[in-house]
């Protein structure tokens, strides 16, 4: 069984076992900006914190992409912990996990996420589990926090194929 796994604990390091390769990449990029209304740190121990004060604006939280030079096959399974303080607003799609999928043909699969419970709430961890239609070229992983209020943290997002 074949086992990737990715960390944003340490991000600028690789994080695998045994002999395993990092897919997710080695730096994030912010989603949205930075300013009074909302906010993404990635603090030096890795853990990505986020708040937002206004619901109705861009929201904020970090962008990757992965390109595989071997297309993968089988499924995947991605995912994260998260802890929350006082998250309100439309959680599904918006405070997530969010992965968009490019398969080698070209065809995109968009939207795949693992969902976060809104509230107050300390480190929960979400995942889920995709079955490739086709091989996968490539990947565009988010961790969102849009359209809600309140502030979440984020650790350990991972990224397996079977």
């Amino acid at each position: 069984m074949k086992k990737f796994f990715i960390s944003a604990l340490l991000c600028a390091a690789v994080f695998a076992g045994a002999a395993e390769k990092n897919l997710l990449p080695a730096k994030w990029f912010i989603y949205g900006k930075n300013n009074a209304l909302q906010q993404t740190v990635i603090g030096a121990d890795g853990i990505i914190n986020c708040s937002v004060k206004d619901p109705k604006g861009i929201g904020t939280g970090v962008i990757g992409s992965m390109n595989f030079a071997t297309p993968l096959t089988g499924s995947i399974t991605f995912g994260a912990e998260s802890r929350a303080e006082d998250v309100k607003g439309k959680t599904p799609h918006n405070y997530c996990v969010y992965l968009d999928l490019t398969y080698a043909d070209g065809q995109k699969l968009y939207g795949q996420t693992a969902v976060f419970s809104g509230g107050t709430h300390d480190w929960e961890k979400k995942s889920t589990t995709i079955k490739l239609a086709k091989p996968l070229k490539s990947v565009n992983f988010y961790i969102l926090f849009r359209k809600v209020s309140g502030k979440a943290s984020f650790r350990n997002i991972f990224f397996y194929n079977k």
